[in-house]
């Protein structure tokens, strides 16, 4: 049982006056832990949201006012005091989860509806709670998935991580694990992604209007951030499923200084396939652990760890005709990621310094009797951010400056064969590269004026690249005018640059896909994007609207001459060429966060095209994943305290592609015979079905005792049994004429899981 603590000290003064003051301060919990995205608010009509280190600033008007701080799962805090001057506070929040019969876990408070009172717009919210009661394919809680059905977002084949956003490539999304990039999203060839949810705490997807502290991709930016609330006592939760099980495990060090969890997730589809007396040598596995320390209240000191890798190796299977052919395949891919934060909060400023190592590489291995192949593909980073920021420096303006420096180590292709093979496919390598970038940037934050307010920044982006240099500057600006208390329309405009682009051997993302830098025949690619839009809550509904339309323009675009052979090409920079493209849309977002029914409806029309002077003649073409309409509605409805129904339902237009529509004949080279040249349409003229899907599922939370609880989540992934198109296969019709077909993939798929917290 919690002792009483509700300490909070207001300065009351005899009279005010019609100055405006400073009235900022930190809201704790009772061990003095801080409390992110508390809301305060006062009767003169000024709130705040807590920042991570749960400080809040706002300016209000001298005199009497009535302070209100709330947080789920605490104790509301209130009091009337007298504002005179600048006033410095500490509130600590008493808890109330002794009067709850559940346990109420604080850090998954991640509202949409928070961002109505920011400067920003294009910003998707996602709490790890969120994420985990959505039925996905496997019943395996999926961050990539559900980032899917936000607005803005077009995926790529069913049950794969590639994500387009706002008519972009799939490489131009920047993905973040606690300030680290990551190269590869996904495990299982796509199908899961690599985030383990139980680490989450938030999730923020940025399509426009970005900060001037992001940078280096054109379309997004997916901050994913590692739960960071101190251990209080040793937790454990797991979790087993049809494809993977999970385990983590919570303990403090030293309390209220030192903590670490650790998460672990395997796939055991190996295993599983063994039962059917057949070998499928395949796995997965990841680690996620955080090692935290806060000295005291000024000092945040965090350490994330994350290892992932997919392991194919036919050397496992004991096969009787492999071992006789002399045949061995394996292939591994992996991510690795190191992240150092330490933020310091002193006098007015907040600062933050994080040093980050990310590393991806994948290995190919296959012997075939007396040939061998050999394929290896890694990039490095090395890097560092400083930001230092302040809300206090004005009473009308707030600000954020710092750099970023990167040191990229990029070796694309590195291919050794043996035997007869070697003739077909020669040993080689790209030449290795090195590139660096350096990022200084810089934003202001402030009101024109009681009812509008803006951000303006700009980030001066550069890379350094075998002798050759590029910089460009990336102005950043975003305004919010308040119409009344519940409505805001907010415009932004915004430059990317992008230096780092990935070159696909395919339409979708192969793990033999490698990472390249600009050279000095390959130049940055950049975006310009502006937006409008207008957002709306609801209070008593616990609703947020928001419409949104973007318009945004690319320069220098990445692609591949016409009958290009991208794979394992060790001399792909002669295939590329680069363009243009244009890519337009409205996006509607309506979010229920708050209530039994939960959850959110988006749609989006978008278009997105293409252009290169050495490809299509020069015409402009539709982007491969322009998808016109995509709707998703997401609910989930907590029938009581056990019992919760979800479902999804998803329709999304059709992707594009080139037909063959006619063959011409030739004289063979060898003049013994003719060869038939096939004929193709204007480049991705033709859409694919569009398709659509129903996922539901139960969830059903029972209580074992006091300290061990658990829950079964039991579904089915698309319920009516429709598959969607995966691509084009020609089949003949026995005339001498064809037709094609759209084979589908994944049909109704029943899932169930198990989870269970101690």
């Amino acid at each position: 049982m919690w002792r009483w603590l509700l300490i909070g000290w207001c300065i009351y003064w005899s009279e005010g006056n019609a100055q405006t003051y400073r009235l900022h301060g930190t809201v704790l919990e009772s061990a003095g832990l801080s409390l992110p995205q508390a809301h305060v608010q006062t009767s003169v009509k000024k709130a705040a949201v807590t920042d991570s280190a749960g400080g809040f600033s706002m300016i209000v008007p001298g005199g009497k006012i009535q302070l209100t701080v709330s947080y789920t799962g605490y104790r509301k805090f209130s009091c009337t005091m007298f504002v005179k001057r600048d006033t410095s506070l500490i509130i600590f929040l008493e808890s109330k989860s002794e009067q709850l019969d559940e346990v109420v876990i604080a850090a998954d408070r991640t509202l949409q509806s928070d961002q109505f009172e920011t400067n920003r717009m294009s910003t998707n919210v996602l709490s790890g709670k969120e994420i985990s009661s959505i039925p996905v394919l496997g019943g395996e809680a999926d961050l990539i998935k559900t980032i899917q059905l936000l607005p803005g977002v077009t995926k790529g084949l069913d049950g794969t991580t590639d994500l387009f956003v706002r008519g972009g490539a799939a490489d131009q999304n920047l993905v973040m694990l606690d300030g680290a990039p990551v190269y590869n999203t996904g495990h299982l060839f796509g199908f899961l992604s690599v985030f383990n949810p139980d680490m989450l705490d938030k999730v923020e997807s940025i399509n426009g209007a970005f900060p001037a502290e992001y940078g280096g991709r054109l379309s997004s930016i997916l901050d994913v951030t590692s739960k960071s609330s101190m251990p209080t006592n040793t937790k454990l939760k797991g979790n087993i499923g049809l494809l993977a099980s999970r385990l983590m495990i919570e303990q403090p060090l030293v309390k209220d200084k030192l903590g670490v969890w650790v998460t672990g997730r395997r796939t055991y589809v190996d295993q599983v396939v063994k039962l059917t007396g057949e070998e499928l040598p395949y796995f997965f596995y990841d680690v996620n652990a955080k090692l935290m320390y806060r000295p005291n209240a000024q000092n945040n000191i965090e350490f994330t760890l994350y290892e992932g890798n997919d392991v194919l190796d036919f050397t496992r299977a004991p096969r009787a005709t492999m071992r006789n052919r002399n045949i061995t395949n394996n292939f591994t891919l992996g991510n690795s990621t190191q992240t150092l934060s330490w933020k310091m909060n002193f006098n007015r400023f907040n600062t933050t310094l994080s040093l980050y190592r990310t590393a991806f590489l994948y290995n190919i291995q296959s012997t075939f009797a007396d040939n061998s192949l050999f394929v290896r593909s890694s990039i490095e980073d090395v890097g560092g951010k400083w930001t230092i920021a302040s809300d206090s420096l004005s009473r009308r303006f707030s600000l954020k400056a710092g750099v970023e420096a990167v040191r990229h180590r990029v070796a694309p292709n590195r291919i050794n064969t043996t035997g007869e093979i070697s003739d077909i496919l020669k040993s080689g390598a790209t030449t290795p590269q090195t590139a660096i970038e350096t990022n200084p940037f810089f934003q202001v934050d402030g009101s024109v004026y009681r009812r509008l307010r803006f951000s303006a920044g700009v980030r001066v982006s550069s890379a350094y690249v075998d002798k050759t240099f590029y910089w460009n500057p990336e102005p950043r600006v975003a305004l919010r005018f308040a119409v009344d208390s519940a409505t805001a329309i907010k415009a932004s405009y915004s430059r990317m640059a992008q230096y780092l682009h990935r070159v696909s051997s395919s339409a979708v993302a192969f793990p033999t896909d490698i990472w390249y830098p600009v050279t000095s025949r390959v130049k940055p690619q950049m975006a310009d994007q502006i937006a409008l839009g207008i957002q709306r809550t609801f209070h008593r509904q616990h609703l947020f609207v928001s419409v949104e339309g973007y318009y945004k323009w690319m320069h220098h675009l990445i692609g591949y001459r016409e009958g290009a052979s991208l794979l394992l090409n060790t001399n792909f920079e002669n295939q590329l060429v680069q363009g243009q493209g244009l890519a337009y849309g409205l996006e509607v977002l309506v979010k229920k966060e708050l209530g039994k029914m939960t959850g959110w409806i988006s749609y989006t029309w978008a278009k997105s095209e293409r252009q290169f002077d050495a490809v299509n003649d020069g015409n402009w073409f539709l982007a491969r994943y322009d998808r016109r309409h995509n709707l998703a509605v997401v609910l989930n409805y907590q029938l009581n305290r056990r019992w919760s129904v979800s479902s999804v339902f998803e329709f999304i237009s059709g992707s594009r592609f080139t037909p063959i529509i006619g063959q011409y004949a030739v004289p063979a080279p060898s003049l013994g015979g003719l060869d038939l040249i096939p004929v193709f349409a204007p480049i991705n003229s033709v859409k694919l079905a569009d398709t659509h899907r129903l996922d539901v599922g139960i969830k059903y939370r029972t209580r074992l005792d006091r300290k061990l609880q658990a829950e079964w989540f039991i579904g089915v992934y698309n319920v009516y049994n429709r598959a969607s198109p995966i691509g084009i296969v020609i089949r003949p019709n026995g005339d001498g004429s064809f037709r094609y077909e759209q084979p589908g993939l994944f049909g109704l798929l029943p899932f169930v899981s198990y989870g269970f917290k101690f």
